[in-house]
């Protein structure tokens, strides 16, 4: 399953759909929350943009987002969706909104990264690091080698990936999808 929370709601912010992972998300009752069968949000400016976002895309069909601070809390935790129209099949427009997950990315494993690029083991482990937004210093003391030894693998990456430098590695490790087994498997 992929790593996303979303819902649809219709213009009045009624819920249609929502995932297993928006479910857990307004279960929980943190910012956004579910009150009788719409989706809401515990802060006032929040509720507003969100409202506004929603409409903004059933009615002007324009995407926008969210996001909205909270006084005493981090701007990494803030609660930051996105609004898209979206066309339905039978009548009219509604809204999806994807609930960006704000807490540390969840990665891809070692034996995915190594079977879609080819990369040894401790390749795998550096491009990991390199997500995770460690330095190729880092990537070294932790992996208990020297650094050229970093820039060696590097390079190894680099040929595997296509890529020619480290930015663009990071930018096209983060679109391997992160699955995880179901629930019970």
């Amino acid at each position: 399953m992929l790593d996303c929370a979303l819902i649809v709601v219709d213009q009045e912010g009624r819920v249609e759909y929502r995932n297993r992972l928006a479910a857990a998300h307004l279960k929980l009752g943190r910012a956004l929350t579910l009150t009788r069968g719409a989706i809401s949000a515990k802060a006032l400016p929040l509720r507003e943009q969100l409202m506004e976002a929603i409409r903004a895309a059933c009615v002007l069909q324009r995407s926008t987002g969210v996001c909205a601070p909270e006084a005493g809390t981090p701007p990494d935790s803030w609660p930051r969706m996105v609004v898209v129209p979206v066309v339905r099949a039978t009548e009219g427009m509604c809204a999806a909104i994807w609930i960006l997950n704000t807490e540390s990315p969840a990665l891809p494993g070692e034996e995915l990264l190594s079977a879609l690029f080819l990369l040894s083991p401790a390749e795998a482990r550096l491009a990991i690091g390199l997500l995770k937004g460690m330095s190729a210093a880092e990537c070294a003391q932790s992996s208990g080698v020297g650094v050229a030894t970093i820039r060696s693998q590097l390079h190894s990456i680099f040929s595997k990936t296509g890529v020619r430098r480290q930015a663009q590695l990071v930018a096209l490790l983060s679109k391997v999808p992160v699955l995880r087994p179901a629930a019970g498997r």
